[in-house]
């Protein structure tokens, strides 16, 4: 438990820190999301989420390779991880009756950015696996170097996605961007 707390914390604070929110603990992994509860209406105000969820990706990645490091001198497991992110129209709110109650994510968006976390798993090239589709990238391409995958099936969906690898910021990205 003390380890994966740490861990936990390491991501909550990541999120916390780019504007997000945490709806669920998945085990050793979350569900976070970026525009929420406030619906974005504006290019800008979506280019600016699009933008935070991948620069906390990143944070992620950063403070993973910090953790594991302190987790190999305390003989705790290290560990990889992916991220999926997908930018689009979800439904945001409060799910349930008088008896319990619980914020929820719903919508095909919230599916795609889940299919892409577990995308061919066996495809892990880095400690932090982020992949994002074609409706991330338009918003952020200027300041992340990306990898493309191509058009890929992804389990659920009829249609292809287009899906890209975050390698990194681009030498020449500016925060916040400018849109």
């Amino acid at each position: 438990m003390e380890w994966l707390n740490e861990y936990l914390s390491v991501l909550t604070q990541c999120v916390q820190a780019h504007h997000g929110i945490i709806n669920k603990f998945t085990g050793d992994g979350i569900m976070a999301a970026f525009g929420v509860p406030v619906a974005r209406r504006s290019e800008a105000a979506i280019a600016q989420d699009a933008y935070e969820a991948v620069a906390c990706a990143l944070e992620i990645e950063d403070r993973l390779k910090e953790l594991n490091q302190d987790w190999k001198s305390r003989n705790f497991p290290e560990i990889a991880m992916r991220i999926g992110i997908f930018t689009g129209p979800i439904v945001a709110g409060s799910l349930g009756g008088k008896e319990r109650l619980e914020y929820g994510l719903l919508g095909d968006s919230v599916n795609i950015a889940s299919r892409l976390e577990s995308c061919q798993k066996d495809r892990q090239s880095s400690l932090c696996r982020i992949l994002i589709a074609s409706q991330t990238l338009q918003y952020i391409d200027e300041s992340f170097e990306v990898e493309s995958w191509g058009l890929m099936p992804l389990k659920g969906k009829q249609e292809m996605v287009d899906i890209y690898r975050v390698i990194g910021y681009k030498k020449a990205s500016q925060y916040p961007p400018k849109n």
